[in-house]
């Protein structure tokens, strides 16, 4: 039988040693299980510590939709729990400068994925924004380096065979390797997957790089439709954050000469595979990327027609 208070302080102690508000069930039952506390379940990363919580046995967690947040045992202030969009009570927790929900540009994609979703399988679904999981980290570990080849073979073309993926993340500070991105869209359990709406700044000669990668993880956009729009497009070099990184990037450090630098993009596309390559490496489903074109270049205020788009790129591509 499970121990629940020494689990509580594991949990507690990953916290503090993290400096993490919260954590999950599929990010922190690993931990639990190298200590010898619950073990983890290899087809459903998280489902022990899930039950666990469903039983009501960690009396500070809660629920976010369909997801379990898990905080400090004696920091469980609501200040605490993130911004988070979701749409069965279509709104968000009122934090200090949360966005509105309803401005939300994206809001219309999302409300569309639900309704596929909804439609095909007959069950109400939550929907996340700018939503940002402790795993989906800026920079890969070591091990996903090792585990992963295509991670070093991309990262060594990205900067043009000068750096070696390993000794520059070594370089990286402990505040560096907190750093996590965030999902445009996140659709919750049971489905488990991102969202990507790409934008000018995703098409460009250096994730054209990247796209030859993709053959050993699973996807939910087209391969060959990506490298059609990313063919013959070339971001130039600029002083602009849309080409050059504000703060230093051991990673993707100025690899030009002069003022002009395009390390931003490096950096952007190197992202971008992360996005794609994370969630299956997490036990989550693949990423489900909607390229602006579909909707005429247009990024917020969709029109109706450009919606349909949407749907219409969706199912021809069988991508839900």
């Amino acid at each position: 039988m499970a121990d629940i208070n020494r689990i509580i302080d594991a949990i507690d102690e990953f916290l503090e040693r993290n400096h993490q508000k919260t954590t999950t069930p599929v990010e922190i039952n690993p931990i639990l299980e190298l200590k010898g506390l619950l073990n983890d379940s290899s087809s459903r990363p998280g489902l022990p510590i899930r039950k666990i919580l469903r039983n009501g046995q960690i009396p500070h967690a809660y629920q976010i939709g369909v997801n379990w947040q898990i905080p400090h045992s004696e920091k469980t202030s609501k200040e605490s729990r993130p911004a988070i969009f979701t749409n069965t009570e279509n709104e968000i927790e009122k934090l200090p400068n949360a966005a509105s929900l309803d401005n939300y540009k994206l809001k219309p994609i999302g409300d569309l994925i639900l309704e596929i979703i909804e439609n095909k399988y007959k069950q109400k679904v939550s929907c996340f924004y700018e939503y940002k999981p402790d795993w989906l980290i800026s920079f890969p570990t070591k091990q996903q380096v090792e585990k992963y080849n295509e991670i070093n073979d991309i990262y060594f073309k990205l900067v043009d065979n000068k750096f070696n993926l390993i000794e520059q993340l070594s370089k990286l500070t402990t505040q560096k390797l907190r750093q996590r991105q965030s999902f445009d869209i996140w659709i919750g359990e049971p489905y488990n997957f991102a969202v990507e709406f790409d934008e000018k700044q995703h098409f460009n000669q250096f994730r054209k790089k990247t796209l030859d990668y993709y053959n050993n993880i699973d996807t939910k956009f087209p391969i060959q439709l990506y490298q059609k729009l990313n063919n013959g497009v070339e971001i130039r070099p600029g002083n602009s954050g849309f080409t050059r990184l504000k703060s230093f990037d051991p990673l993707f450090p100025e690899i030009l000469d002069g003022e002009k630098q395009d390390n931003r993009i490096r950096q952007r596309a190197f992202r971008d595979y992360l996005k794609d390559l994370l969630p299956i490496e997490n036990g989550f489903n693949a990423t489900l990327r909607i390229p602006y074109h579909v909707t005429n270049k247009n990024i917020k205020d969709f029109t109706f027609i450009e919606i349909e788009n949407v749907r219409k790129y969706i199912l021809e591509n069988r991508l839900i």
